[in-house]
């Protein structure tokens, strides 16, 4: 029978004892570390929407570092587990395992069982118990003795995950350790903002984990997914099987079902996930993984228990020899077990190592794993002076150059990383300046604005237009203009407003094409020209400009969801508009986010040339990143005033000059740049032809979760405009 200990969730509540043992040494806490992120900045960029909040927990040098690049956290990770680089805190985290099939989980939950921890998994919710149609959280020993314990839940299935979030599992503070095979369906579900969850999981090669189940399943009759239709199979034969289950880890971690298909959008997704939320082990590091586990969960080794588990489990071996302790996997008698062997669980199969066949096959079939896993192999050892680091007294000076050698490897994710030489398209490089190249005479260079949709350029242009600028852009190819068509020349559109345009339209491939063939840019003598304005970037830089008249490039850039959502709004009721779309005037906006509705990526399929038909790649992405990081001024409109006075300076622009003060004023916001929200109302105020107020889409809201699928990539093309902003401030405070 059990024994069941009557603590629920109504009552206050403490963790092990063990824990109340872990000593608490971190002393001062939550210093940031600003020269590591100088002295990485040339590898890897800030992580700049988690820069702006505050931190609570100390981070190591090499920690800070190892966090600072792109983040492509899903909202629910971001906001509801530990950063891998905070302190543990054991008695305000609960920690989840992700137990990973054939990977050492078995072995990893059988020694914290012997340990006396208190376990959330299947055992919990047998009906033998009889605690399983309760309704609250029940603490009890399934066998009495064994001296071990688990709650009346069942966390390694989607249900039995409802019914722990139902009952408030993390909010009762009972459990120790959480073993799931659903992480990101248990992240979202069980954890909230203050009660927030530490991942860890044990990872093994690709390879040898679906070769293992494979063999395993073929005799496991005990096992619901028992397949005795494999037990005649070869590899090669089973490998080939149309339903063969591929890409396991990156599928769970993304939360997708078993025939959805993955893209390398999932694995980017998985990469950061694991970086930044797991503590990660290998099956074939098992010794050393256990440690960093312990240090977590707040094991104290040296205690006289910890010491026999460790030692039943061949754990306490020397660390240069490697311990044999099966990785046993669930069977049905695994609830009365507290020893790592199971007959049951650990079956002897033949071995594959690359270039076998077999393996090839295997691997074949597990692409995004084997990448996942390579990765994994490189955060392993980039965790190691994490985790160390956790607990000192005091700060220790570490090894710079361990520091270098170690930031220097790290598997930066997602792509974004400093380029060190540029892989450029021929045509980008020859006719597109440099950032950092002279700025030249205007025989020679132009200043070309990518105008990105309703992202403020509009607002730009006009406020140029008021200092008297003359401009390339739609207006000149107005065929209400009166204007000798057969030269390139210049018209003055309105009677009340000190603004030209050249008589042409180079916001069409057909307005480029027929102003390169009237001369624009080559006639001798050409009129004065400030700047060409077009969304047509690539074809623009392709078409208009050379070696010998480069253009400078300059844009303004805004949220990707922002900008849909603006998009959508705008063309609901802008009627003048060739893009209006009259089915889109009495729809939601949640029944519009539903799916792509033709613009997908908008950024970097103009940066890279690529139509909407064309599938993306992270290669896509990172020569967008690239032509941005060599070619491009950055703006953001959520920083209009400083992006204004920068896009002055590379014009050339007398800011104190009186009218162009005027203008100015006019149409920046007077709250300054700290006022984001104020600054996109004042821009919609001075641009009401072109812009609507309109409510904002909630972030994490299913409009919100479904326009980041769809803009993915420009997403993270925006993630990385934001660091370059940051970086160029120090061109313009020169």
């Amino acid at each position: 029978h059990s024994t069941l200990y009557h603590y629920r969730i109504m009552l206050p509540t403490t963790r092990s004892q063990s824990r109340r043992e872990q000593p608490r040494r971190a002393g001062e806490r939550g210093r940031v570390f600003a020269a590591v992120i100088l002295g990485f900045c040339v590898l890897s960029f800030i992580d700049t929407f988690h820069a702006l909040e505050p931190y609570s927990g100390r981070r190591s040098l090499l920690s800070t570092a190892y966090l600072a690049t792109t983040s492509t956290l899903l909202p629910w990770a971001h906001h509801y587990l530990a950063d891998v680089s905070d302190t543990p805190d054991p008695e305000g985290e609960t920690a989840l395992f992700w137990h990973i099939p054939k990977s050492g989980g078995t072995t990893a939950k059988r020694l914290y069982q012997c340990m006396g921890k208190t376990l959330a998994h299947r055992v919990g919710a047998d009906p033998r118990f009889g605690h399983d149609q309760e309704n609250e959280i029940v603490v009890f020993e399934p066998h009495e003795g064994k001296d071990w314990k688990v709650v009346n839940v069942d966390t390694t299935i989607k249900p039995g995950i409802i019914r722990a979030k139902e009952l408030g599992l993390v909010q009762s503070h009972t459990t120790d350790l959480i073993f799931t095979m659903e992480p990101a369906f248990a992240g979202e579900q069980l954890y909230d903002e203050d009660n927030k969850g530490r991942f860890l999981a044990l990872f093994r090669h690709p390879v040898d984990r679906a070769a293992s189940m494979f063999f395993y399943l073929q005799t496991a009759t005990w096992e619901r997914t028992y397949r005795p239709e494999w037990a005649e199979m070869t590899v090669m034969e089973w490998a080939s099987l149309k339903n063969f289950e591929s890409d396991y880890m990156v599928r769970k971690l993304v939360g997708k079902k078993f025939g959805d298909s993955v893209s390398e959008m999932d694995l980017i997704i998985a990469k950061e996930l694991v970086r930044q939320r797991f503590i990660v082990g290998l099956m074939d590091e098992m010794n050393e993984s256990i440690r960093r586990f312990n240090i977590v969960l707040g094991v104290d080794e040296s205690s006289e228990r910890s010491q026999q588990c460790m030692d039943d489990f061949g754990l306490l071996a020397p660390k240069d020899v490697t311990p044999v302790a099966p990785a046993a996997e669930e069977g049905s008698d695994e609830e009365s077990k507290t020893h790592a062997t199971d007959k049951k669980n650990s079956n002897k199969h033949p071995k594959f190592k690359e270039g076998d066949p077999e393996f090839d096959a295997i691997a074949a079939r597990n692409p995004l794993d084997m990448v996942l896993y390579n990765y994994i192999l490189q955060l392993f050892e980039d965790q190691k002076l994490i985790i160390d680091n956790y607990f000192l007294e005091a700060e220790e000076e570490e090894d710079e150059t361990t520091i270098d050698e170690v930031a220097n490897e790290l598997a930066l994710l997602p792509p974004g990383a400093d380029v060190s030489s540029s892989l450029l398209p021929a045509e980008i490089q020859a006719n597109l300046a440099n950032i950092n190249d002279p700025i030249e005479d205007k025989e020679s260079q132009t200043p070309f604005f990518w105008h990105v949709p309703k992202s403020g350029g509009t607002t730009l242009q006009r406020m140029y237009f008021c200092m008297g600028f003359t401009l390339a852009n739609e207006v000149g190819g107005n065929s209400k203009f009166d204007s000798d068509r057969s030269k390139i020349d210049v018209i003055s559109p309105w009677s009340d407003n000190p603004g030209k345009v050249i008589n042409v339209d180079v916001t069409s491939q057909d307005g480029i094409t027929e102003a390169k063939n009237r001369g624009f840019l080559t006639q001798t003598p050409h009129p004065h020209l400030d700047l060409v304005s077009s969304q047509e970037f690539k074809f623009a830089t392709t078409t208009l400009f050379s070696p010998e008249h480069k253009g400078r490039m300059f844009a303004l850039f805004r949220h990707p969801i922002d900008r849909a959502v603006s998009k959508f709004y705008y063309l609901q009721k802008a009627t003048w508009e060739s893009t209006y779309n009259e089915r889109w005037k009495e729809m939601t906006l949640e029944k519009w986010a539903e799916r792509d509705r033709g613009e997908n990526n908008w950024m970097v399929r103009m940066l890279v040339g690529k139509n909407n038909r064309a599938v993306l790649t992270t290669e896509d992405l990172e020569l967008a990143k690239e032509i941005l990081r060599t070619k491009f001024v950055v703006g953001l409109m959520d920083s209009f005033d400083e992006s204004v006075h920068r896009f002055n300076f590379f014009l050339g622009v007398d800011e104190s000059d009186a009218l162009n003060q005027d203008c100015i004023g006019q149409f920046t916001s007077s709250e300054g740049d700290s006022h984001a929200s104020v600054n996109r109302k004042t821009i919609e105020t001075k641009n009401q032809w072109n812009s609507y107020s309109h409510p904002d889409v909630k972030d994490g809201s299913p409009a919100w979760v479904s326009l980041s699928k769809i803009h993915f990539f420009d997403i993270l093309l925006y993630r990385y405009v934001l660091e370059l902003f940051d970086e160029q401030r120090s061109m313009f405070n020169a």
